[in-house]
């Protein structure tokens, strides 16, 4: 647990009786004749809708202006303006009236006759032909003031019948047969917006069949409200629409310019082009390869303009990491009205950057420690736009509290690893040549290379030595898969120390954390992840499988029983996991998250567990956070030396989450959570009884704490604190394990020994 600096609250009760003082100056700098304006409040006359609360909150949002922000309630801003004066220099004043402060927002700002007029069209957009807003000033106190909009929507006109107006030409015929999946459904309210993804999703089926120059503006969607409640709707093209709009164009001539500068236009546009399966590449300084346009470019000479073809290709180019501003323009051939020429100009970013990254963490087993990453990048290594990664990391760990020995912790301990890694923009292999899927997104191979030395002072040192094939293939936004063929893993364990070997004495299983193997095998990783602010719900779910020994299993002499390679053994497991998470907005300033972790290892022929650097873990801030991480389980099993040497895993693991989000104010975001789970073993050991697992048991030994938290989300960093406790102890006897009875947070030394402090970076799911 860290502990909190509780005796500065004292010292800060007299700035904060400042600040509730100046609660009741909140309208000290209004002027004479004016009202604080607090807020807007929309009131529905008659029947309301089925869908008033989105409405009401869509209304709200247009309603201008808007009053002063508060957090949790409070308008600090407000306040901290209120306590200054007119600044005339960068002082104290300066940062209360433009830093921290903000002006009162005042009800001569707000114009309730335009307002309503704007929420009436609204409501109109939204198939209220006859609806009517009006506006009310409402009073409070002497110097405060809001504004009442009363909205009377009458009657919801629905679609009857929608009819495409179209001539016997080719175009005419195109938008007929488009109706099929219109926007525009039968009997629905009618909407302004469902008129818009109308007009956008003919347009692009046009687009799609060569229609170039066509745009949603060319179509018009008149509208009959005369049938008492109902509307036909009449699809048509605009009069006006221009030739070159009515015409299918097909390519001819496809130049790329892959070292354009807008600095120098001319300059880059110049040189003779070199002619690669038909596609025009002007690079005179020969710097990419021309397969590596040929393909990202799915525009063909000869072919007709397809919309889709047009936005992989630019989707495709910004994909490949390589350039950071992507152009494509399209002119018609002179001569012929029916061919267009395409150039695309791609501005690379620099050849090589170097990046330093320098990381902070912090415990829950009283650790805190530092670590510092050098990345050295070629993103156009061998001309082929393969990215070149070379990076360099160390950092240290100590321990800042607690009364455990340094063997008990392992003492200081130390890390360093540094990798050599290439993705190539490509599926390369040697079987398929040429194949090249078509999605707006690269398909990637990474091949990597690493050494990790993982050093605990007092215990022993742990060598890795990894090479891992893998491809990348983001088949959709949403959808991404990750394949490696095969890796191999080599650990190597040194420099043991008697310390250690005493720990080994009374725990056997902690040898699995250090064993000399290979662990060679292959993993394929899918994930689905449909987050976004403006869904209601959202979902992630990633899917992991390991497998190793399998195929080395085979190729083994018979005669060899240990099955080893090179006198050392291999392990032999199939591991799936399994991480789903729901994301629920309940309003836009509330969020429920609810997520499922499982786990499973099989560990079989060579191995009666899984080797350690694949065994799960539990505990900590991003799993049971009123847990220390790695000190849970297996089972119901508990060592209490092991809150400090940390080392416990499992085979199995089964873990809920469960966290309600709100949004305070600006960066400010609060949380309550529950969390419950456990990890187990899948085979007996002695040692640790209760650490099996059994379909018919598992339940009574999930561990639960709760909690709450804050988090700073700056965007570009989140911090994250978490405070949680356990409400149920699995190692405890049977009918004692809920403790919820127990909790004392007035007692010092239960908070000792329930009270974690989770400080992280980033969101825990």
């Amino acid at each position: 647990m860290v502990r909190g600096n509780w005796h500065i609250i004292p010292r800060l009760l007299p700035l904060l009786a400042i600040v509730c003082i100046s609660a009741c100056s909140t309208t000290k700098t209004v002027p004479e004749g004016d009202r604080l304006f607090t807020g807007t409040n929309i009131k529905w006359e008659g029947k309301k809708p089925r869908d008033y609360s989105t409405l009401s909150e869509q209304m709200e949002n247009s309603a201008r202006p808007k009053p002063n922000k508060k957090f949790a309630g409070l308008p600090f801003r407000l306040w901290f303006y209120n306590l200054g004066k007119e600044p005339k220099g960068k002082g104290l004043n300066y940062l209360l009236r433009h830093k921290w402060g903000q002006a009162p927002v005042l009800l001569s700002q707000a114009k309730p006759d335009y307002t309503a007029n704007v929420l009436e069209q609204y409501l109109v957009d939204n198939g209220f032909f006859q609806a009517q807003v009006t506006s009310e000033i409402k009073n409070r106190g002497r110097k405060k003031a809001s504004i009442l909009y009363t909205a009377t929507p009458n009657l919801r006109y629905r679609i009857k019948s929608v009819t495409y107006v179209t001539d016997s030409s080719i175009l005419g015929k195109a938008i007929a047969a488009a109706q099929t999946g219109s926007s525009l459904k039968l009997n629905r309210p009618y909407r302004l917006d469902s008129i818009k993804a109308e007009r956008n999703r003919i347009h692009n089926i046009l687009k799609e069949q060569g229609y170039y120059y066509f745009t949603p503006d060319y179509l018009l969607v008149e509208v009959d409200s005369t049938n008492n409640g109902m509307v036909d709707l009449f699809v048509t093209v605009k009069p006006e629409t221009p030739a070159p709009a009515k015409k299918k164009y097909h390519m001819k001539n496809i130049t790329v310019y892959p070292n354009y500068s807008l600095d120098n236009d001319s300059l880059s546009r110049s040189g003779t082009p070199i002619i690669y399966n038909r596609l025009r590449i002007i690079d005179t300084t020969n710097k990419f390869r021309p397969g590596v346009f040929d393909r990202s470019i799915f525009l063909k000479p000869d072919s007709l303009y397809r919309l889709s073809s047009h936005n992989i290709t630019l989707h495709r180019l910004t994909d490949l990491g390589t350039f950071k501003f992507v152009k494509g323009t399209f002119r018609p051939v002179r001569g012929d009205s029916s061919l267009l020429n395409a150039s695309f100009f791609l501005t690379p970013y620099p050849r090589r950057s170097l990046q330093a990254e320098l990381r902070g963490t912090s415990k829950s087993n009283n650790f805190v420690g530092s670590e510092v990453k050098v990345t050295a990048r070629n993103r156009n290594w061998l001309h082929g736009a393969n990215l070149l990664e070379l990076s360099v990391s160390g950092g240290l760990e100590w321990q800042v509290g607690g009364k455990a020995s340094s063997v008990q912790t392992g003492g200081n301990s130390y890390n360093f690893k540094t990798e050599a890694a290439v993705t190539i923009p490509r599926f390369w292999q040697p079987i398929f040549k040429g194949l090249n899927v078509r999605t707006p997104y690269v398909p990637r191979t990474r091949i990597s290379l690493s050494y990790e030395l993982y050093s605990r002072s007092q215990l022993y040192n742990l060598n890795a030595y990894s090479f891992n094939f893998q491809y990348i293939w983001r088949k959709t936004e949403f959808l991404e898969h990750k394949w490696s063929p095969f890796s191999i893993t080599y650990v190597l364990p040194t420099k043991t120390t008697p310390g250690y070997d005493s720990i080994l004495k009374y725990d056997p299983s902690q040898r699995t954390a250090i064993e000399k193997q290979f662990i060679l095998g292959g993993n394929y990783n899918v994930t689905f992840n449909n987050q976004s602010a403006n869904r209601i719900h959202s979902f992630y779910i990633n899917g992991d499988l390991d497998y190793s020994g399998n195929i080395a299993g085979l190729i083994v002499p018979k005669g060899d029983s240990t099955k080893n390679i090179l006198g050392i053994p291999f392990a032999q497991f199939v591991r799936l996991t399994v991480d789903a998470r729901h994301y629920w907005k309940l309003n836009r300033k509330l969020t429920w998250v609810n997520r499922i972790y499982a786990g499973y290892g099989l560990p079989y022929g060579n191995s009666s567990t899984l080797p350690f650097v694949k065994q799960y873990f539990i505990g900590g801030s991003s799993s049971l956070r009123g847990f220390r991480a790695r000190t849970l389980g297996p089972g119901s099993y508990r060592d209490t030396s092991s809150q400090y040497l940390a080392n416990e895993a499992g085979d199995i693991k089964l873990e809920y989450n469960s966290e309600l989000r709100a949004h305070l104010t600006g960066i400010f975001n609060a949380a309550l959570f529950l969390d419950a789970g456990n990890i187990w073993l899948k085979g007996i050991v002695p040692e640790k009884p209760g650490s099996q697992f059994n379909a018919g048991s598992f339940g009574s030994q999930i561990a639960v704490d709760a909690g709450a938290g804050l988090r700073v989300d700056a965007s570009i960093i989140v911090v994250r604190l978490d405070i949680a406790f356990p409400l149920r102890k699995p190692w405890l006897p049977q009918d004692e394990r809920w403790v919820i009875k127990d909790v004392k947070f007035g007692d010092p030394d239960w908070r000792k020994e329930n009270l974690i402090l989770n400080i992280a970076i980033g969101y825990p799911f």
